[in-house]
């Protein structure tokens, strides 16, 4: 049932800005999101934008999904893919609301 996320490079030409948020981890307590736009399933690594609770130092990158959960990143259920400025609101305001759902 899940959309099928491109393949790590698949949208490489695609800008930043207008690249597809397909997935989401987040630790909501401290402020924490990944936001996956491509995926390499054999090796699980994805290709997204990362905020530590740090604008400054958020950045785009590759990142294992197993060190995403490892260190405590929970996966959105509910989550609509969506682009990416639109994703960031998205979960930020789900950050500043507080962890509600759990």
């Amino acid at each position: 049932m899940e959309r099928k996320i491109p393949k790590l490079y698949e949208t490489e030409e695609v800008p930043l800005e207008k690249k597809v948020i397909h997935r989401v981890y987040a630790i909501p307590s401290i402020g924490f999101y990944w936001l996956i736009a491509e995926l390499d399933e054999k090796e699980n690594i994805a290709f997204g934008f990362a905020n530590l609770n740090n604008d400054i130092f958020a950045e785009w990158g590759y990142i294992p999904i197993d060190e995403i959960v490892d260190n405590g990143g929970q996966l959105v259920q509910d989550w609509k893919p969506c682009e990416y400025p639109e994703a960031r609101k998205l979960i930020e305001e789900q950050i500043a609301e507080g962890d509600s759902d759990g």
